[in-house]
């Protein structure tokens, strides 16, 4: 019987400490933005002047939405004991944290500028519900290549968009920036179908999110391919629907792995495509 008892005992220590170093991610909401009204006075501090008149065109006030996320509110939480900040969104006026749920993340509700949080493990955001982990199903990020086709010229996808009745009407994006969020861009540097988009330097910039890092020719491929239906251009071969636009190219999807974190990097560069209008 004792020997039982220690065995029991044992592992009710080692469930209890591993439910005490459990990571979880949680959106914190903030409840205001103080400088508010020195950044709506002066928007230029965050907003770009392209993105300006594109809202004067389209009719959109700016509000509240527009300023950015209080940055004092921001290195409290990052401050706090075991929290690390992930991810911010001025839409929502969050911040994406990663910590223990019950010693680190729940302390966050003390302070005085945080309205409520948001667990991304939805089971946490029922009263009394436990930490039961949602079942998290592997997803293939990757595209498999069953059969190469020698397409010769890019006219049927072109077509069956309508989008060579546009170019004929001389619609080719030019004067147009587009964003494009997806995994990763290699090649986009180096490849010939995008040697047209570099001569005429109609890559204005990019960032990887994921990783933090500024070189967005990296990743998995599927971004790649995206860009390549838009601003691909190979004389006789491949003309995408916007050959004439200039891109942006961010990095959000982690190709590795599958998480909640990603729909955080995703707003980030949404908002940061926002900025630039």
């Amino acid at each position: 019987k004792n020997k039982i008892m220690k065995r029991i005992i044992f592992f009710s220590l080692v469930i209890i400490s591993f439910s005490a170093i459990a990571q979880e991610d949680a959106w914190v909401y903030f409840n205001g933005k103080p400088n508010a009204q020195t950044f709506l006075d002066n928007p230029l501090t965050m907003l770009t002047q392209r993105s300006l008149d594109r809202r004067t065109t389209q009719g959109i006030a700016l509000d509240m939405m527009d300023v950015p996320v209080h940055q004092p509110y921001i290195d409290q939480v990052e401050a706090a004991t075991g929290i690390t900040v992930l991810a911010k969104s001025k839409w929502m006026n969050c911040v994406h944290v990663r910590g223990n749920e019950l010693q680190n993340i729940q302390a966050l509700a003390n302070l005085a500028f945080v309205s409520s949080i948001d667990y991304a493990n939805a089971g946490l955001n029922r009263p009394g519900a436990n930490s039961t982990q949602v079942e998290k199903r592997k997803v293939n990020k990757t595209m498999e290549t069953l059969v190469n086709f020698n397409y010769g010229n890019s006219a049927n996808q072109i077509q069956m968009l309508n989008g060579h009745l546009l170019h004929q009407q001389d619609y080719t994006g030019q004067g147009k920036i587009i964003a494009v969020m997806d995994g990763g861009f290699p090649g986009v540097d180096t490849a010939a179908p995008f040697a047209r988009l570099r001569d005429n330097n109609k890559i204005l910039g990019g960032y990887d999110y994921v990783n933090r890092d500024p070189n967005f020719y990296t990743g998995v491929s599927h971004g790649t391919m995206v860009l390549s239906t838009m601003g691909g251009y190979v004389d006789g071969q491949l003309v995408g629907t916007a050959p004439d636009a200039k891109y942006y190219l961010f990095i959000t999807e982690d190709g590795n792995k599958e998480e909640r974190l990603e729909e955080s990097l995703w707003v980030e560069a949404a908002e940061e495509a926002d900025r630039l209008g």
